[in-house]
């Protein structure tokens, strides 16, 4: 379904570019948003009518959801803003920020679910299971499984944080349900209220789901590390350039995807003359711009001299002419 709808309402897959990667994550939120909003209707009415704690929390978790795809779209259209006079590196960490309200909803309503489900195993209420309440458990179980895989290969295709949570919290979801369905099955049978138990582990989940969330949203914002690999790409970049000698002080900043900004220390020649360096720094640049999408701001570095019997490699002649003098 996932190609079907990037086909129609993308018409490409080339997600490295920004205006596209933002579109599959705002169809995702909607889709998100559609099966979480029909899985709490349906919830909530059979929880209500088996007066059942365990049904109604999983039915409130489903609303928190509705609410977390709402941030999700919200946060893909807030990102896809261009850089303005206030926010020079654009609007890519609005993002982050949606992630992290996604588990702030979690969060809350993990911690009063907790809080109803300690009362009900103080005070168990009588539940009435029925076929049709097993019916929809299982097609609730189906639907967030779907949800998993979908938001997970979301975010395999454009990299987004926010599809990682939504699909962590799907799968969390598929655990939580599943621990309702078996309560309601074994209830009747061993003749033992499961309810309010069922809700605390349920409460737990979603609590150690937010945590989850935050933990890892919290690293990104106080300035994660970026991948090694991408600075040894930048250093072997660099390093194969004509007269540049060594490079260092490589610092890269993150502001959202595909909005990376950097600088660092290129050791050159200390006796080549400024026009040449130039050419070869606005190279780099460009090269790095174009090959890893990292605007670079190179700081020249003289730390050796050009030596004279390199001369004939050298065609350009300014170079010589500055040697010479």
């Amino acid at each position: 379904m996932l190609n079907l709808l990037i086909d129609k309402l993308i018409g490409s897959r080339d997600f490295s570019k920004k205006r596209n990667r933002d579109n599959l994550i705002k169809i995702s939120g909607y889709l998100s948003l559609a099966i979480n909003i029909v899985l709490f209707l349906m919830k909530i009415s059979i929880g209500l009518l088996a007066s059942s704690i365990a049904i109604i929390s999983d039915a409130i978790n489903n609303l928190t959801d509705s609410l977390s795809s709402v941030v999700t779209i919200l946060g893909a259209k807030f990102a896809a803003k261009p850089a303005d006079h206030d926010h020079p590196y654009g609007h890519g960490r609005s993002e982050y920020i949606a992630s992290m309200f996604i588990g702030m909803f979690v969060l809350l309503v993990g911690f009063e679910l907790l809080i109803n489900s300690v009362k009900n195993v103080i005070n168990p209420k009588d539940i009435n299971t029925s076929i049709f309440t097993i019916i929809i458990l299982i097609i609730s179980i189906g639907l967030k499984f779907y949800m998993y895989l979908f938001n997970n290969k979301v975010y395999k295709l454009s990299d987004s944080l926010l599809n990682k949570s939504v699909a962590k919290d799907s799968i969390n979801d598929v655990l939580a349900t599943s621990i309702v369905l078996i309560s309601s099955l074994l209830t009747p049978l061993l003749k033992i209220n499961l309810d309010g138990i069922v809700g605390l582990l349920i409460s737990l989940i979603i609590i150690k789901s937010g945590i989850e969330i935050f933990a890892e949203i919290g690293n990104v914002l106080l300035g994660k590390k970026v991948d090694d690999k991408i600075i040894e790409e930048i250093e072997d970049l660099i390093l194969s350039k004509k007269y540049v000698r060594g490079v260092h002080k490589i610092d890269i900043h993150e502001y959202g995807k595909g909005r990376m900004f950097g600088s660092c220390h290129m050791e050159v020649p200390a006796n080549i003359d400024v026009y040449s360096m130039h050419g070869i720094v606005d190279e780099v640049e460009n090269e790095i711009r174009e090959k890893l999408g990292i605007d670079m701001n190179i700081h020249v570095d003289p730390s050796y001299l050009l030596e004279k019997d390199k001369f004939k490699k050298i065609e350009d002649e300014s170079v010589l002419d500055d040697i010479d003098k």
